[in-house]
């Protein structure tokens, strides 16, 4: 099995020494360690960890909690903290970064392993369901698209000709966005069309639907029946 692939950011030497050694013997991979924000970012750049171990002094212009928030707009890396101080406003600070963790020095191996095996679950989890996230959106969209036809008809109806609308289909709703500048031929606004839509979509299927403004559009929310 790969060894978890771990980025030590410690400015003191001898503490950063001590910490590859433990997280050795707890058989991770240390791919390298950092003193400085700066070396942070070119060390993730050339050899990107699993997870960060950060101290949040370190030298440089930034310190850890800083270097955090900067790996997130570009990184997807879990950082557990590590720190002296469990000062209220520094705490602040670190949970805006969305930290997987956060250890007070001196730390224990078992304290070690249980912040990053909970860590590396945690990312674990949140890929999985990114990726079945993904894959219902594709599916959705493909069968949206092969069978547009069949649902502008089903729910437009008799306007099907009269306004160009847009169909988006959740879990549980149902969406018709149209342009609020388009009319019928009988001279009806939007949103007069979308609530006869409405009355009809619920007198056929039952749920409920509510209708909003949404930029230059007006939206019909509707429950999903089971076609």
């Amino acid at each position: 099995m790969e060894k978890i692939k771990i980025l030590i950011v410690e400015d003191e030497s001898i503490l950063a020494l001590g910490l590859k050694k433990k997280l050795e013997n707890l058989e991770y991979s240390v791919t390298d360690i950092a003193a400085s924000g700066i070396e942070t970012f070119n060390k993730v750049s050339a050899n990107k960890p699993d997870l960060i171990l950060m101290d949040i002094v370190i030298k440089g212009d930034i310190d850890g909690i800083e270097t955090a928030a900067e790996l997130n707009k570009t990184e997807s890396i879990p950082v557990i903290y590590l720190t002296a101080y469990a000062d209220d406003e520094i705490l602040k600070r670190a949970a805006t970064t969305e930290p997987y963790g956060y250890i007070l020095k001196p730390y224990k191996e078992k304290e070690l392993k249980a912040n990053i095996e909970m860590a590396i679950y945690r990312k674990k989890s949140e890929k999985d369901e990114m990726l079945d996230y993904e894959d219902v959106y594709r599916d959705v969209t493909s069968f949206i698209g092969e069978n547009e036809d069949v649902f502008k008809k089903a729910l437009l109806g008799s306007y099907l000709d009269e306004v160009d609308t847009s169909i988006d289909i959740g879990s549980s709703k149902m969406y018709i966005s149209a342009s609020r500048r388009q009319k019928s031929s009988d001279d009806e606004d939007v949103s007069e069309i979308l609530s006869k839509i409405a009355l009809k979509f619920i007198d056929k299927y039952g749920g409920e639907a509510s209708i909003y403004p949404k930029g230059d559009e007006i939206c019909l929310e509707l429950d999903k029946p089971d076609f």
